[in-house]
C-alpha cells in the first residue's frame, strides 16, 4: 500500500504552494492545518515560500497549529501567526531550535482559548517566555525538555492557567519542590495526570503536597526522581486513586518502603499499570503486588533480585488478568520463568524478555501454539542470544496480530525469519532486526507486506544496500523513525529519497564510520541489483572516427 490520493495531492501542493493561485479558497481548514504540519516536517518553509504560506494558510479559522522539527520556524513566523487573528484550540511548537522567548511571547497573544499546548524541546526558551501565557481553557500543558524553565516561570503559567488537568514537566531539571507544591495547591482536584520524570531536586515535600491536594490524580510518573523517599510515595499512593505509577530508578526507596508503597496500592485497588525499573524489591513486595486484582500491566526490568520463583508467584497470582509483562534485563531468570509464564498467563498482549542470557525459550512455544498467540501485539526478545530459532519461527508464524517485534542482536535471524514475518504479520508498526543476518531480500519483503510500519531498526546489518531503502520509500509512507548506523552500503542519497517519500517527519540515525571513502552505489539495470560502482575499473575511451575521412 502506497500513499493515498489525498496524501499525494497535499504533497504536490506543498511543493508548489508559491505557484497555485487563490489556493486558500480551495482548501478546508483541516487541509490548511495538515499542509502547515507537512511544510515544517519536510523543511519547505523557505524564504521564498513563507509569504505564500502566511497568505494562504494563516487564517482566523485555524483550530490546530503544529510547528514541529523545523529549523525554519522562528520568532518572525510566530509573530506573523499571532497577527492572523486565529484562536486555535491546540498548539504545538516542538524541536524548533530558532524559536526564542520573543516568539513564544508573540504566540501567547492568540492562546486565550487554547485547550492543549505543547512547547517541547525548545532549547532557547526560559521562564521569561512562558510567563505571559494565560488561558482559563487550558487542559493539557506539555513543557518537556525545555531545560531553561525555572520555578518562577512554571509557577507563573500554572497560576495563569488554573484549570490544567494533564501536565508534563518531564526533564525540566531546574525545578524544585516549590514548583510541585504550587502545582498541587493551585490545580488541586483538577489535576489528573502528572509527568515529573527526571526532576532530580524534588523531595518527599512534593509527593506529600500532591497527596494532600490532588484526590483525582490517576497517572504519576516519577522516573529518576532520585531524592524521593518512601514516606512521600506511601502518602501519594494512599490518597490518590492511581491507575498508572512509574517509580523507576528512584534509588532512595528501599525494599521495605517499596513493600509499603505496594501495600497502599493494593488497598486502593485502582492501579492498572506499574513500572519499577532498576529498583530493589523483596519477595513479600512481589507477592503483595501480584495479588492486586486491578493490575494488568507490569514492568520490572533490571531488577536483579527477581528470580524464577518470583516470576512463578506473579504468574500464579496475576496471570489471569495480566495483559503486559516485561522482565527484561533480570539476569537471574531462566527457562523455568518462561515455563511459569506459559502455564499461567492466559491474556498476555505484550511480553518483554530482553537480554536474558540463560533463556532458550523452549517453554515459550506453548504460548505461541494455542489461541493465546492471536492476542499478542508486542513481543521484545532483543539480546536474548541463546533463544532457539525454532521458538522465533513459531512466534512469527502464529502471532499474526503483532504490531511491535524486537529481535535485535539475534544472529540466528536471517531472511527466512524476515520473509515469515512479511507473510504472517501484516499489522506490524515497529520492527527491529539490529545486528542480525538479514539481506535486502528480507527487508524488501517486509516493506512490501507491512505497509503500516512507523519504526524500523536495521543498524549493524552490513550487507544491506540502497535496494531495501527504495523498497521502504515506495511501500511504507508512514515511517517516522529508522536506524541504519553501520549500514555502510546504504548511501545518503537513498536515505534522502526515503525522507522525501515519507509523509511525516522522519528521524534517521545513519552514521557509518565503517563506510569506504568515496562509496557510490548504483542500480545494475540488467540484474536489478544495487552494487558498488566507485571501484569499477575505468574503460578506455574509444573515439569514433569517420571511416570515410581521407588520410
Amino acid at each position: 500500500m502506497g500513499k493515498t490520493l489525498r496524501d499525494c495531492c497535499l504533497a504536490c501542493i506543498a511543493r508548489n504552494i508559491s505557484t497555485i493561485s487563490r489556493l486558500g479558497t480551495f482548501l478546508s481548514v483541516r487541509d490548511k492545518e495538515i499542509l502547515l504540519e507537512r511544510l515544517c516536517w519536510h523543511g519547505l518553509l523557505t524564504t521564498q515560500s513563507i509569504p505564500y504560506v502566511t497568505y494562504h494558510l494563516f487564517s482566523d479559522t485555524l483550530q490546530r497549529v503544529n510547528l514541529s522539527y523545523c529549523n525554519q520556524v522562528d520568532d518572525k513566523l510566530l509573530e506573523v501567526l499571532s497577527q492572523s487573528g486565529c484562536r486555535p484550540k491546540h498548539v504545538t511548537v516542538h524541536h524548533c531550535p530558532n524559536v526564542t522567548n520573543r516568539g513564544i511571547i508573540s504566540l501567547s497573544k492568540i492562546l486565550w482559548d487554547v485547550e492543549g499546548l505543547k512547547l517541547r524541546r525548545l532549547e532557547q526558551i526560559t521562564s521569561e517566555g512562558i510567563q505571559s501565557i494565560a488561558s482559563k481553557s487550558l487542559k493539557y500543558l506539555n513543557l518537556r525538555r525545555c531545560h531553561g524553565i525555572t520555578d518562577a516561570g512554571l509557577i507563573a503559567i500554572i497560576r495563569n492557567c488554573p484549570n490544567i488537568e494533564k501536565l508534563n514537566v518531564n526533564r525540566l531539571h531546574k525545578l524544585t519542590d516549590a514548583s510541585i507544591v504550587c502545582i498541587a495547591e493551585t490545580l488541586g482536584s483538577r489535576l489528573v495526570e502528572l509527568d515529573a520524570r527526571e526532576l532530580t531536586f524534588i523531595t518527599s515535600k512534593s509527593t506529600m503536597a500532591i497527596g494532600d491536594n490532588c484526590p483525582n490524580l490517576t497517572r504519576a510518573v516519577f522516573e529518576s526522581c532520585v531524592k524521593l523517599e518512601g514516606d512521600g510515595l506511601i502518602h501519594i499512593t494512599t490518597h490518590c486513586p492511581l491507575v498508572y505509577l512509574d517509580l523507576s530508578l528512584c534509588y532512595k526507596v528501599g525494599k521495605e518502603d517499596m513493600t509499603n508503597v505496594v501495600a497502599a496500592i493494593k488497598a486502593r485497588s485502582s492501579l492498572q499499570r506499574f513500572v519499577c525499573i532498576g529498583m530493589t524489591v523483596s519477595s513479600v513486595c512481589i507477592e503483595v503486588l501480584s495479588s492486586t486484582p486491578s493490575l494488568t500491566h507490569l514492568c520490572l526490568c533490571g531488577i536483579q533480585e527477581l528470580s524464577d520463583g518470583m516470576i512463578d508467584m506473579i504468574s500464579r497470582l496475576a496471570g489471569s488478568h495480566l495483559v503486559e509483562l516485561d522482565v527484561s534485563n533480570c539476569l537471574q531468570l531462566t527457562d523455568n520463568a518462561c515455563s511459569s509464564i506459559a502455564n499461567h498467563c492466559q491474556n498476555l498482549e505484550a511480553l518483554g524478555l530482553m537480554h536474558l542470557g540463560e533463556v532458550r525459550g523452549t517453554e515459550l512455544s506453548r504460548l505461541f501454539l494455542d489461541k493465546r498467540a492471536k492476542n499478542f501485539k508486542s513481543i521484545s526478545l532483543s539480546g536474548t542470544t541463546n533463544l532457539l530459532i525454532s521458538v522465533i519461527r513459531t512466534l512469527v508464524e502464529n502471532c499474526s496480530n503483532l504490531e511491535v517485534l524486537n529481535l535485535a542482536g539475534l544472529k540466528t535471524v536471517t531472511d527466512e525469519i524476515a520473509i515469515s514475518v512479511a507473510t504472517h504479520c501484516h499489522n506490524l508498526k515497529q520492527v527491529c532486526f539490529r545486528n542480525s543476518k538479514l539481506t535486502d531480500l528480507g527487508v524488501c519483503q517486509i516493506a512490501i507486506h507491512c505497509p503500516n510500519l512507523v519504526m524500523v531498526g536495521l543498524a549493524g546489518i552490513h550487507d544491506l544496500t540502497d535496494k531495501c531503502i527504495i523498497a521502504l520509500a515506495e511501500n511504507c509512507p508512514y515511517l517516522d523513525e529508522i536506524y541504519l548506523s553501520g549500514c555502510a552500503k546504504i548511501t545518503k542519497q537513498a536515505v534522502m529519497y526515503l525522507v522525501d517519500c515519507s509523509i511525516y517527519w522522519l528521524y534517521v540515525n545513519h552514521t557509518t564510520p565503517n563506510a569506504p571513502f568515496g562509496l557510490l552505489m548504483a542500480k545494475d539495470l540488467d540484474k536489478g541489483e544495487y552494487t558498488r560502482v566507485d571501484d569499477l575499473p575505468l574503460e578506455p575511451l574509444v573515439r569514433r572516427t569517420n571511416a570515410m575521412q581521407s588520410p
